[in-house]
């Protein structure tokens, strides 16, 4: 089957699944979430001067003595609309439910003429009540009306509830029932004071927010029916108000009265008022119609995700790379146009995921061969030779080069005492388990793995991948590695190792080394050698890292190092400076005196030297073989005292 037809297939397989998400409510969620961050980036913007909520927060709770959990004195409501009637306002909007009769019929019916004087709209609502019964339960709907005498005297009722989201409130819209069929919204209810709807939005439309909670003008309740210090007429002429809860505090009916919109918490009386200024001005968010959007992103989803099947993956990171910034720059301009565009799921999920099938399509297609010999080779060697192995010719043939680069040898003291104890398949066991934990810290830290030897381990740092910090990364590995080997220890799996380590940096030929018929990566040279015999000189001093000096001046930081004198390895005719690296900071009086006690020792000052290696030798742990063995050095110069010639070095015969 050719290539296109398969795309094409594919293509549409996934344009189905998109199908299907997009059909559930979820699909639908994830969508408005666009919206969310939409809005959000556009950011706040001036409502017009139309609406003023009062505010029933608590500045007013305190300032007319109302206790934060009782329901406001109807008494009060019908001062505040006694002075709203002089105000010459278009209308006023309460976004409270006066259900009941109150305890007081004077104040009711005091509050009713008050409601008569002006245009008032007072809140509605429904809800689903569970009844039960002889012969079983079942549910109602009831109808929560205005308390008739009040009902009577306002201009209209609306429905108070918002149709909510997975919990946010966006659209306009309240479903309706047999019973409300017929009621406006609060909304809709309060713009007709203002205008006649000749439009309105439909069931899918957005509510254009202006920004968060406090955008809306407001004004404090107490401010309007404060005798003494009241607000003045005038700035509430001509407009429409809203009455109903602002607080900040969660206690009584304002729990109820807080949703979820697109810049956060917002109270219900502010969401009618931006939704009545929307209705006025018509500028609320159009969304399209289901069929509408299902067809339209059913088509790009076909093209876009054939393309990304039927090309190649560089290609298909350009067009799923391409269809969403178009889409995000089209929605948010879109959205300033007041138009809806969807499109979170296709650009967000489903074409990148048709990327993602497709990458791994191509990978296996086109690079199964290199896969199978990358795979034979990191069986031997470390992941940064197989893949210099697979993807160079030149890596297949005899040959190195000269490099300068950092070789790292460990072993572990007393191994073959300790092998001859255990049986040789436990010998082995324990071998992989050491091995394979001690490696995943080489290979972490980028290290090449050469050749186990018993053992032993050959790294080195370099090559052949080029690393400027290759001595620094040998450190950071030996000092991972004896952390690695105590959690190894710790386990109690097997009986307790010690690894010593040697590192020296300095030039080395690497490269495919031995027959025209047989070879491995290798690397030789004197520097090699001195790493390994490095190794081995933590015998005598007790220390369980030794790095070379040559290492030491590559370091950027030089770290918690020890020096362990000049030293000449068995097998070497010119002394090396030797530094421990240490897995603790040690004390900078400890180090002092030690440092002294090598200068007294270099300087013949064996009494002094004597004595200050005694010292630490009861001090410090770690020092004291170390200084041991250098007591041990100032016996045998006392004895057959060293050359004219001599700097303090020693020589020793053992590797």
């Amino acid at each position: 089957m050719k290539h296109w037809l398969v795309g094409v297939l594919l293509g549409l397989v996934a344009t189905l699944i998109h199908l299907g998400v997009m059909l559930t409510s979820f699909g639908d969620r994830l969508e408005l979430k666009s919206f969310d961050f939409w809005t959000l980036l556009r950011g706040s913007k001036a409502p017009p001067e139309d609406v003023v909520i009062i505010a029933m927060n608590e500045a007013s709770y305190q300032n007319l003595d109302i206790p934060l959990n009782q329901a406001w004195p109807r008494a009060v409501h019908a001062k505040l609309l006694q002075r709203l009637s002089k105000a010459d306002v278009r209308g006023v909007i309460f976004d409270v439910l006066f259900v009941d009769p109150g305890l007081d019929k004077k104040v009711d019916q005091t509050l009713a003429s008050a409601i008569g004087s002006l245009p008032v709209v007072l809140g509605a609502d429904s809800l689903i009540r569970d009844y039960s019964s002889g012969s079983g339960s079942f549910k109602m709907e009831e109808v929560l009306l205005p308390y008739e005498p009040f009902k009577e005297k306002a201009k209209t009722v609306g429905l108070v509830g918002f149709p909510e989201d997975a919990g946010s409130v966006r659209r306009f819209m309240t479903e309706r029932t047999s019973q409300t069929r017929d009621m406006p919204t609060l909304s809709e209810a309060a713009a007709n004071l203002s205008t006649t709807l000749t439009e309105k939005p439909g069931d899918r439309d957005l509510i254009n927010f202006f920004g968060p909670a406090g955008t809306i003008p407001f004004a404090h309740y107490y401010q309007v029916v404060d005798k003494e210090h009241p607000i003045p007429l005038e700035a509430l002429k001509g407009k429409t108000i809203f009455v109903g809860l602002v607080l900040q505090t969660d206690v009584g009916p304002s729990q109820k009265d807080v949703f979820v919109t697109p810049f956060g918490k917002v109270f219900g009386t502010e969401i009618h008022a931006t939704a009545v200024l929307n209705l006025i001005y018509k500028n609320w968010i159009n969304r399209a119609s289901t069929g509408t959007e299902l067809g339209i992103l059913s088509l790009v989803s076909l093209l876009v995700c054939s393309a990304i099947f039927a090309l190649r993956p560089l290609w298909g990171i350009a067009i799923v790379g391409g269809l969403f910034v178009s889409w995000f720059l089209l929605g948010y301009i879109f959205l300033g146009n007041n138009l809806f565009i969807p499109g979170f799921v296709l650009t967000t999920i489903i074409a990148p995921f048709c990327l993602l099938c497709s990458v791994i399509y191509y990978y296996f297609v086109t690079r199964k061969a290199e896969l199978k010999m990358l795979s034979a080779f990191e069986l031997y060697v470390s992941p940064q030779m197989a893949k210099e192995v697979t993807q160079s010719q030149k890596s297949l043939s005899l040959g190195g080069e000269k490099v300068w680069a950092t070789a790292m040898f460990t072993d572990i003291q007393g191994f073959t005492s300790l092998a001859e104890t255990m049986p040789a398949e436990q010998v082995s066991a324990m071998l992989n388990a050491y091995f394979t934990e001690v490696m995943d810290v080489v290979f972490k830290n980028d290290g090449t793995l050469l050749k186990f030897i018993g053992d032993a381990i050959f790294v080195i740092w370099g090559a052949p991948v080029r690393i400027n910090n290759h001595a620094e990364k040998a450190c950071q590995t030996a000092l991972a590695i004896q952390r690695e080997v105590k959690r190894f220890n710790n386990s109690k799996r097997f009986p307790p190792l010690i690894t010593r380590i040697g590192i020296h940096t300095g030039p080395m030929v690497v490269g495919n080394l031995g027959s025209a018929k047989r070879f491995d990566y290798t690397a030789i040279g004197d520097s090699v050698n001195l790493a390994s015999r490095v190794e081995g000189v933590n015998k005598y001093f007790g220390t369980s890292i030794i790095i070379t000096d040559d290492t030491k001046k590559e370091l950027a930081q030089a770290g918690s190092l020890a020096h362990l004198g000049s030293i000449k390895a068995a097998g070497k005719d010119e002394a090396v400076k030797l530094y421990t690296l240490l897995e603790q900071e040690m004390s900078g009086d400890i180090l002092n005196n030690w440092n002294s006690a090598l200068e007294d020792f270099r300087q013949r000052n064996w009494s002094g030297a004597k004595d200050k290696f005694r010292s630490i030798s009861q001090q410090e742990s770690v020092l004291r073989k170390a200084a041991e063995f250098y007591l041990i050095q100032i016996q045998k110069l006392e004895s057959a005292p060293p050359p004219a010639a001599w700097q303090g070095e020693v020589s020793l015969s053992d590797k």
